[in-house]
Formats: structure tokens, C-alpha cells, sequence
């Protein structure tokens, strides 16, 4: 019975520790009310349409400040009252400081971790998956508004179709099944995101950002000096079989046969 509900037990103690406020540092926002230089922009207007304060912030941008943005540790800049973003963290099975967005360098020193994907998967039980995301959802919320985290977007769920168990990575993943991994990861995403299980804002915003990798023909590019970079999947082929997981995420970690962008800078 304690360790069925182990992940709600660590929940309660993230809460609790998030309401206390111990050692807590303000996080980083942008349009904080509290920064005169962030007043008066229509993109800290949180009444517009989120795709008119997109294009008045980035219509704000010089060449070089988006070009800036383009890399996963983005610099801040100030004259519009933006902070810097870590876009690189890592929640596969739980909250972790894999990445440099979070820190687990406070009062918060860890967060659940739960099985490795590929078992979770093996239950085949979407709510479970979904609780799962909720709970992870919930702790990185935590983690961030308690000061340890410079970002909010987590490089999960993993949902490269496990087709060779020689490729090092496929515990991260849900498995061989495209129909599988896709259910997986819409569980997984709305769960992480704050949505219901049916897929409906639960409080009109976002909790967390999922971000789901890697785009088709990443797995297995070069393993073992086969170079793979030149992958050419045929469209049918790759539309039922590689591009059915990726779906409804905010994000979609990118790999490109010419260039790739999973690295630091």
C-alpha cells in the first residue's frame, strides 16, 4: 500500500514544502509586474490571443536577439523584460537534473522517479500514464516555483518507435508499438501539461511544457560507425509508422540529417 502511493506521497511533500516557502528564491518571469521595463508591451497582456502577443514580441526582436533564442540556453534580454531560458530538462520517468534546468541544489534535492518507460508501457494503461504526467507535471511546477529551475520545458516523452534492441535508449521509450507510443504520449503530455485526461485545460494555463523526441530517424543515425545520416524513409512508410507518436505536444525536439540540434552550446 506505501509504495502504490509513494508517488502521492512525494506530491503532498513537494506541495507542502512549496507552500512553506523554505529557502525559496523568486523564479524567473517574464511581464513581471514588478519590472517597469516589461509594462505596457501587448504581449504581456495575458487578455490577447496568445498568437497576437507572439507576433508583437516577436516583431520587438532585432536579427540578432532571435537568432540568440535559437539555442536551448537562451540569453535574457532585458530592454523588453525577458529573463534567460533553459529550454534542456529531462523528465522521462521523473523530475531529474540531467539537464541544466534544474537544480536540485535547495531545499528540493530529488523527485520521484518512476520505472523505466518501456515497463510503465507494458501496462497498458493510459490513465495510469497519465497520473504518471500529472505527477511529474506537479513536482517540476514545484521545483521551478520554489527557485531551482531556470525553465519549465522538459525533452520528454521519448517516442522513437523501439525497433532493434540493440539501440542503447529504447528503456526510454514506450515500446515497438506505434499505436502504443501515440497513446503513451498524449497520456503522458496532457498529464505534464495540466490538462484533464480527455485532453481539456484543468486551469487555462500551462503547467509544464512536454516536448517530444526525437523526430523521425533519429534512433540507431550512426551506431557503430554505420552512418545513417541519409535516412530515406518512404513517406507511407514513415507517416504510419514514425510520425503517428508525434502528437499533441507543444513541442517536438527536432533532428535533422544535415543539422543536428540536440547539444549544448
Amino acid at each position: 500500500m506505501i509504495l502504490q502511493n509513494l508517488p502521492f506521497i512525494f506530491f503532498v511533500f513537494f506541495t507542502l514544502l512549496f507552500l512553506a516557502g523554505v529557502g525559496s528564491t523568486q523564479p524567473p518571469f517574464s511581464c513581471d509586474s514588478s519590472d517597469p521595463s516589461s509594462k505596457g508591451y501587448p504581449f504581456c497582456q495575458t487578455t490577447l490571443p496568445i498568437s497576437q502577443r507572439v507576433r508583437d514580441l516577436v516583431s520587438r526582436l532585432t536579427l540578432d536577439e532571435k537568432i540568440s533564442q535559437l539555442v536551448n540556453s537562451a540569453p535574457p534580454i532585458p530592454r523588453l523584460g525577458i529573463p534567460a531560458y533553459q529550454w534542456w530538462s529531462e523528465a522521462l520517468h521523473g523530475v531529474t537534473n540531467v539537464g541544466p534546468g534544474i537544480l536540485f541544489n535547495g531545499t528540493i534535492r530529488a523527485a520521484t522517479s518512476f520505472p523505466q518507460v518501456i515497463l510503465i508501457a507494458a501496462s497498458f494503461d493510459s490513465y495510469q500514464w497519465y497520473r504518471i504526467g500529472q505527477v511529474i507535471g506537479r513536482e517540476a511546477r514545484a521545483v521551478y516555483n520554489a527557485g531551482q529551475a531556470n525553465g519549465m520545458t522538459f525533452w520528454a516523452p521519448n517516442i522513437n518507435i523501439f525497433r532493434d534492441p540493440r539501440w542503447g535508449r529504447g528503456q526510454e521509450t514506450p515500446g515497438e508499438d506505434p499505436l502504443v507510443a501515440g497513446k503513451y504520449a498524449v497520456s503522458y503530455v496532457r498529464g505534464v501539461q495540466g490538462d484533464t485526461f480527455q485532453g481539456g485545460k484543468l486551469r487555462g494555463h500551462l503547467q509544464a511544457s512536454a516536448c517530444c523526441k526525437h523526430f523521425t530517424a533519429y534512433d540507431l543515425d550512426n551506431w557503430k560507425g554505420i552512418n545513417r545520416f541519409v535516412f530515406d524513409a518512404r513517406v507511407s512508410v514513415s507517416y504510419e509508422f514514425e510520425l503517428l507518436p508525434l502528437l499533441l505536444s507543444y513541442l517536438i525536439l527536432c533532428f535533422w540529417n544535415l543539422l543536428v540540434l540536440h547539444f549544448p552550446p
